[in-house]
């Protein structure tokens, strides 16, 4: 019996050392802030009147608009040296460039949500993609239609 009982000593202290419990995972996702917690610092406002903008950066709309409704997200400089983020809805385009000057349009604030789509870039080092800093930087957001000039 004291044989039987030692196993069973055992086996309760090895399933303790390896229960789930005693351990913690860390993943690189759980330090960088969420694409959620980004979207909530970001300041919208409203454009009053069309401006002409210079694009920094631009991803088109994820997919055509359907049963969700999507958008693209360009990064621009205006005229006045402020860097805004424009959401241009349904927009698939890929032909706008950096350094390509555009004309936005004002357009309301959707009362329903919008998938965009974010901006990642290839980390020189690592060679991992990693979120575009303007996810972080670039506050002011604007809706607007996004025109060639």
């Amino acid at each position: 019996m004291t044989k039987s009982t030692f196993l069973l000593f055992l086996l309760l202290i090895t399933a303790n050392a390896f229960s789930q419990d005693t351990f913690e995972t860390i993943k690189r996702s759980d330090l960088e802030p969420s694409i959620f917690n980004i979207q909530n610092k970001w300041e919208y406002f409203q454009l009053e009147d069309t401006i002409t903008v210079t694009i920094i950066q631009h991803s088109p709309a994820p997919t055509y608009c359907g049963i969700v409704a999507t958008a693209s997200m360009t990064i621009a400089s205006t005229e006045k040296g402020d860097t805004i983020r424009v959401i241009d809805l349904c927009n698939t385009s890929k032909e706008y460039t950096e350094g390509q000057t555009l004309k936005v349009v004002p357009a309301d604030k959707p009362p329903f949500g919008v998938s965009l789509s974010f901006s990642y870039t290839q980390n020189a080092e690592t060679k991992e993609f990693e979120r575009s800093e303007f996810n972080l930087t670039v506050v002011r957001t604007t809706f607007g239609g996004l025109l060639v000039e």
